[in-house]
């Protein structure tokens, strides 16, 4: 891989000789262009963490900082966090202390017990445009321990009402800068590239091990593939269409889920023909979405599609809204909850719209 394509941190432990070395040897060279230490605010967040009233007792901040930091020695405490597309070192907590202190925020909206379940679950995420926005959403409430990533495309200017990037990262691939986002702020979340995107030969694997499955994908034929190997699988699979805020939430985990897929919507026969299909037709576009009733600009955007506009229009805050609410559902499927195999629209457009009164 080039080296531009660079996303996974070094984490370094300096109570590992090899470590040591290994740190020793980057400070001598000359890929360090930034260093922080900012590890005793991170240690007294921790305390506090540990006993909130310490925030306003130095006393009792004290007496909680020598209980937690009893036998440490502070010169090997930590990990030191080496990005090397950036040249950036960091210092941080240990692992299991840097979690509890980052994830303390969601108490108890998401508690201490269930935030440790959540790390033994894994989301796949298809495609990272769309996409995106769900991985940084469930990354940054840990609601999951890993995430699979794919996407075969790069970043293009036009992707930049959507996407949250910098413009020195155009033309990198979609995965690579959602990777380093995430990384940048929780490197012990595990990640798992599928570079290529899905496609019919990895889409088991991909599916394999997943908790659920997100399909933020624009291809047909990945769609149907998903979807077939998610009910082989008995995985549950969230999609966000990004249009009316229209979330579609398909329990494929459910034994007694009934016959089809996209909640009956498409039988078996059509689901493995648009598996092989070489792109969509305004039969399959309805079969997935239900045009009639997408959204009035949606609806009128259609036709325009390959001749006065590139694609179907999208907004970041219809996509910032749509990756937080099928990040949310995400989770509560990993955490077991009995949720409806169901399509929900929440357009917050038609709440906004005044009606004026007869």
């Amino acid at each position: 891989m080039a080296n531009t394509h660079l996303w996974k941190p070094e984490l370094l432990d300096l109570s590992v000789e090899s470590d040591r070395i290994r740190l020793n040897s980057l400070r001598e060279s000359s890929s360090i262009l930034e260093e922080y230490d900012t590890l005793d605010a991170q240690v007294a967040e921790w305390a506090v963490c540990h006993e909130p009233r310490a925030k306003q007792d130095p006393s009792l901040l004290a007496a909680t900082l020598g209980t937690l930091m009893a036998d440490q020695d502070w010169d090997t405490f930590g990990t030191w966090v080496h990005y090397p597309w950036t040249g950036r070192l960091v210092r941080t907590l240990p692992q299991d202390a840097f979690i509890e202190v980052r994830t303390n925020r969601n108490r108890d909206k998401i508690t201490r017990e269930e935030t440790t379940h959540l790390a033994t679950k894994t989301v796949g995420i298809a495609g990272l445009s769309v996409g995106q926005s769900t991985a940084i959403a469930l990354a940054m409430e840990r609601g999951c321990g890993k995430l699979k990533l794919a996407d075969f495309d790069v970043i293009e200017l036009s992707n930049l009402n959507r996407i949250r990037c910098g413009l020195h990262e155009l033309e990198l691939p979609k995965w690579v800068v959602a990777a380093r986002a995430i990384s940048e702020f929780d490197p012990f979340l595990e990640l798992e590239i599928y570079e290529d995107g899905v496609n019919d030969e990895n889409v088991a694997e991909f599916v394999a091990g997943c908790d659920v499955v997100v399909d933020a994908c624009d291809s047909l034929a990945v769609k149907a593939q998903l979807r077939l190997e998610a009910a082989k699988q008995r995985c549950p699979l969230v999609m966000d269409t990004n249009d009316r805020g229209m979330l579609d939430i398909e329990r494929y985990d459910h034994p007694d889920r009934g016959s089809g897929y996209v909640h009956g919507r498409i039988d078996e026969a059509t689901m493995q023909a648009f598996a092989s299909s070489q792109g969509w037709t305004p039969e399959a576009l309805d079969a997935f979405v239900d045009v009639g009733n997408a959204s009035e600009r949606g609806r009128m955007s259609l036709p325009k599609v390959g001749t006065e506009l590139v694609s179907w229009p999208q907004t970041y805050t219809g996509v910032a809204a749509g990756g937080a609410h099928a990040a949310e559902t995400c989770r509560r499927l990993a955490l077991g909850e009995n949720l409806p195999d169901a399509r929900i629209t929440m357009d917050l457009h038609e709440q906004l719209t005044h009606t004026p009164q007869r």
